[in-house]
C-alpha cells in the first residue's frame, strides 16, 4: 500500500468509528424511540414540596435544573395556598386535595373540641391543652397516598407533615414512610439529604408509583435572613442541585422517561417590619376581655391567631369580643364562627370561634427575630407558591394560569389513572396534561458520557492503524 491509500483508509476508519459511537444505543439519550415504545407512559409520580419557595423566586438566580423542568413541562404562574398560609395546613391540603374546612388541620397549632386537646407541630410549645401526637389519624379526609394504596399503588412519604410513623388513616399508611423525626435522626433533614433519600429509595423499590417528599426549601432562610438574602439564593441553588441529582440518578437507571416530577411549594414569604406583635398584650385585646368578661384560649402562630372560647356558649359575647379587634392597627381581617367558612377554614370538630389575620409585615415572635413571615391571608400575592410538572403525559414548555394547592393531589392521581372515587375539592390541572413528542430525558446530564467519544475512538483507532502499517510492511 502506498502512503496516500493508507492516509485515506485511516481517515475513513476514523469517521466510521466516530459515527458508530454516535449512534450507539448506550449513548442514545436524545429521545429517539424503538418500535413499540411510548413517550407518554407514566409509571410513577414524585411530588416535591420546596417549603416557602415563593412564586417569583425564579428571578433571583439561575436554576438550570428547574429551568430544564420548566422547558420540558408545564409551569403555573403561581400556586395559591389554603388559609392560613402555614406549613402544616398546606402540606395536608396538597396531599388531600382539600382545604382545612374539610381536612381538619386548620393551623400549625389548633384545638379539637371533641378531644379537648390542642395539637401542634411544635413539640417545644406547651400549654394546658397541648398534645403533639400528630399524624394521619387526625386527618378528616383521605390523603391521596391512602387512596393510591387502596388502589394497589405502592406509595412513599418523606418527612411530610402529618404523615408520621405509627399513625394510620383508617387501617392504612404509605408502604414506605420516612417521617420528620426519622430524617432528623439520620441527619438527612436537608434539601440534598431528603432528595437523595427519595430517589435512592425509589430506585431500590421501583414498584413505588406515588411519593411525596417535603424539602426544607428556603423557609428558614426567609424567616431569619430575608427574601433578598444571598443565603436564600444559596438555598435556591441547593434545591436545584438536589433536583439535578434526582434527575441524573433516575436517568442512569433508565427510570426518568417514565416518571413525572412535580415541584410545588406550600406558601410564599413576606418581609417583616414589626416582629413584636403579641395580640394578647394589645390594649384593645385587654379591653375586649374586660368588657365582655370572657377570655379566649389562643392557638398561636406568627401571623394568625386562632381564638377559642372553650367554656363559653354565648355566641353574642363572642361576636361582641370580635368588635373590639376589628379595624385595629396590624389587623388585616377577622372571621367569627361560621364566617370562617368564607375562607374555607371552618371545620365542625375544630372550628375556631375567631380567626385573626395580621397585616403582612406584622408578626409575633417566639424568642427569635424574624425578617420574613408567612401565614397571612392567601389573597396576599407574597403568599403564593410554585407549581411545575414535567414528564410523560405532561405538555412541554407551556405556561398555565395560577392554580390552587388543592389541585395537586387530583392531578397526581389522574396521571396514574386512579382519580375515580377520590373525594377532593380540587380539580385536575388540565392545562398541564398532554402528550410529549420525545422521551423525558436530560441530554445535559450525559455530556460527560458523550465526551468519552474521542477517547474511545482513539483507543479503537490506534490498533487499526497499527494493523494497516503492519500489513504495509
Amino acid at each position: 500500500m502506498n502512503s496516500l491509500k493508507i492516509r485515506k483508509m485511516t481517515i475513513s476508519l476514523l469517521f466510521v468509528t466516530l459515527f458508530a459511537l454516535s449512534i450507539s444505543p448506550t449513548l442514545n439519550v436524545f429521545g429517539e424511540l424503538t418500535d413499540g415504545e411510548s413517550v407518554n407512559t407514566v409509571k410513577r409520580v414524585i411530588v416535591f414540596s420546596a417549603d416557602a419557595f415563593r412564586h417569583d423566586y425564579f428571578e433571583k438566580t439561575d436554576l438550570p435544573t428547574i429551568e430544564w423542568l420548566i422547558g420540558e413541562g408545564a409551569k403555573a404562574d403561581y400556586c395559591i395556598p389554603s388559609n392560613p398560609s402555614v406549613t402544616a395546613v398546606n402540606h395536608v391540603s396538597m396531599i388531600t386535595g382539600n382545604h382545612p374546612d374539610e381536612h381538619g388541620i386548620i393551623g400549625n397549632t389548633f384545638y379539637d373540641w371533641e378531644d379537648n386537646k390542642s395539637y401542634s407541630l411544635f413539640e417545644e410549645a406547651t400549654d394546658p391543652y397541648r398534645d403533639t401526637n400528630t399524624g394521619l389519624h387526625l386527618l378528616n379526609t383521605k390523603p391521596s397516598i391512602i387512596h393510591a394504596e387502596e388502589n394497589d399503588i405502592v406509595t412513599a412519604a418523606f418527612g411530610w407533615p402529618y404523615v408520621d410513623d405509627g399513625t394510620l388513616y383508617g387501617c392504612l399508611a404509605p408502604t414506605y414512610l420516612f417521617d420528620f423525626d426519622y430524617l432528623g435522626a439520620e441527619n438527612i433533614r436537608t434539601n440534598s439529604g431528603i432528595a437523595r433519600k427519595t430517589v435512592e429509595t425509589i430506585i431500590a423499590h421501583p414498584e413505588i408509583s406515588l411519593s411525596f417528599s417535603w424539602l426544607p426549601g428556603v423557609d428558614s432562610r426567609g424567616h431569619y435572613a430575608g427574601i433578598d438574602s444571598p443565603l436564600l439564593i444559596t438555598d435556591l441553588v441547593g434545591i436545584d442541585n438536589a433536583l439535578k441529582y434526582v434527575v441524573q440518578r433516575l436517568q442512569e437507571e433508565d427510570m426518568l422517561k417514565e416518571t413525572v416530577i412535580i415541584l410545588a411549594s406550600d406558601h410564599g414569604m413576606a418581609t417583616v417590619d414589626d416582629d413584636d406583635y403579641f395580640l394578647e398584650e394589645k390594649s384593645f385585646f385587654e379591653l375586649a376581655v374586660n368588657m365582655t368578661g370572657i377570655e379566649p384560649y389562643l392557638a398561636h402562630d406568627s401571623a394568625i391567631e386562632l381564638l377559642y372560647f372553650i367554656d363559653e356558649t354565648n355566641v353574642t359575647k363572642v361576636e361582641e369580643f370580635a368588635t373590639y379587634i376589628e379595624g385595629q392597627t396590624g389587623i388585616q381581617a377577622i372571621y367569627v364562627n361560621e364566617e370562617n367558612n368564607d375562607i374555607e377554614l371552618f371545620n365542625e370538630e375544630r372550628g375556631v370561634n375567631i380567626s385573626v389575620f395580621l397585616e403582612p409585615g406584622y408578626c409575633r415572635n417566639f424568642g427569635s427575630s424574624y425578617v420574613g413571615m408567612h401565614g397571612y391571608l392567601n389573597t396576599n400575592t407574597d403568599m403564593h407558591g410554585i407549581f411545575i410538572a414535567a414528564g410523560p403525559g405532561i405538555k412541554q414548555n407551556v405556561s398555565i394560569a395560577g392554580i390552587s394547592i388543592i389541585d395537586i393531589a387530583p392531578t397526581a392521581l389522574s396521571l396514574l389513572d386512579i382519580l375515580s372515587d377520590f373525594e377532593t375539592e380540587g380539580t385536575v390541572v388540565s392545562g398541564a396534561i398532554g402528550s410529549r413528542t420525545t422521551e423525558f430525558l436530560n441530554p445535559d446530564l450525559v455530556e460527560s458520557s458523550l465526551s468519552l467519544i474521542p477517547i474511545v475512538a482513539f483507543l479503537l483507532f490506534v490498533p487499526i492503524v497499527k494493523i494497516i502499517h503492519k500489513k504495509r510492511k
